[in-house]
């Protein structure tokens, strides 16, 4: 068993795809299959089972999801170690993500952070997509970045926590609770634009359940998101945390089966600042959830 594998593995748990977890790896997938099925053989035990054009976690392979994380987060924490940059010392962390994960970060984690470690200044930059934040940390114009995973390759990543994804409808919308994939083919939904990363992950799950909703409305505008379905425009796929507040101006119903997405702090391998180990500290300890499959 190597770590390649159980990184191999936790992304096609993410993605709920071969192919899907292969673009995201930069691998071909036949040899991602082939890694997988070796650990299914070294391991005796199915891992995956197909459900229409996905792959879905068997009861054995939730366990062995779970146990992985803890084993990438363990590792990437006997790094952060022994890979502590003393020169790059400068009492700021700049923070890359999107506005609503800002949102939980600054309301959740950052006066806690604040109080424990008052030197630190935390400049967070928002990005209006996920490309434009790995490009950031490429780029180093970031020093770690809060987002939706799984992440590309050649990056280092702590799973926070995980979140269910929702169906938020405009009031009087004829669909069961909870409502299946089925049900989505043909139903007006609020999307981000064409060609952005949110849209290509969205447009992955409908190929997958097999269906073709009616674009009603295309925008990167979050704010405006939950104002256009009380409007009446359309349906919205969005975390149920933040759309349980707008309960009594939408309706929102979970998926069947529930879509559940993990949130992560993402950074770059690269010799760790005082300032970086500090938050992945104070987050380690204070900010992270389990991230266990539903």
């Amino acid at each position: 068993m190597t770590l390649q594998q159980l990184r191999y593995l936790i992304a096609v748990a993410e993605h709920g795809s071969m192919t899907g977890a292969a673009q995201e790896l930069f691998v071909v997938q036949p040899a991602l299959s082939r890694s997988l099925q070796s650990l299914e053989r070294e391991l005796n035990v199915t891992l995956f089972t197909r459900v229409g054009r996905g792959l879905v976690l068997t009861a054995a392979g939730i366990q062995v999801v779970n146990l992985a994380r803890k084993v990438i987060r363990g590792v990437q924490g006997i790094r952060d170690i022994v890979r502590v940059d003393d020169s790059a010392h400068t009492g700021t962390v700049r923070l890359a993500t999107t506005a609503t994960l800002a949102i939980e970060f600054t309301s959740g984690l950052l006066p806690g952070l604040a109080k424990l470690h008052p030197e630190l200044a935390i400049v967070i930059d928002r990005h209006d997509s996920r490309e434009a934040l790995f490009a950031s940390l490429r780029a180093g114009r970031a020093d770690i970045a809060l987002v939706d995973l799984p992440a590309p390759g050649g990056f280092e990543v702590l799973p926070l926590r995980t979140y269910e994804v929702v169906l938020v409808s405009p009031k009087g919308v004829r669909i069961p609770d909870p409502v299946s994939w089925t049900e989505l083919d043909g139903l007006p939904m609020i999307l981000p634009t064409r060609g952005s990363g949110r849209r290509a992950d969205i447009e992955m799950l409908f190929a997958t359940a097999g269906v073709r909703p009616i674009v009603a409305m295309e925008t990167d505008e979050r704010g405006a998101w939950i104002s256009c379905v009380v409007a009446g425009h359309g349906s919205l796929l969005w975390y149920a945390d933040l759309a349980q507040p707008f309960a009594e101006s939408v309706s929102v119903r979970s998926m069947s089966p529930r879509l559940i997405r993990s949130v992560g702090l993402v950074r770059g391998r690269v010799p760790i600042t005082r300032e970086v180990r500090a938050l992945l500290d104070y987050t380690r300890r204070h900010g992270v959830q389990e991230c266990e499959y539903v």
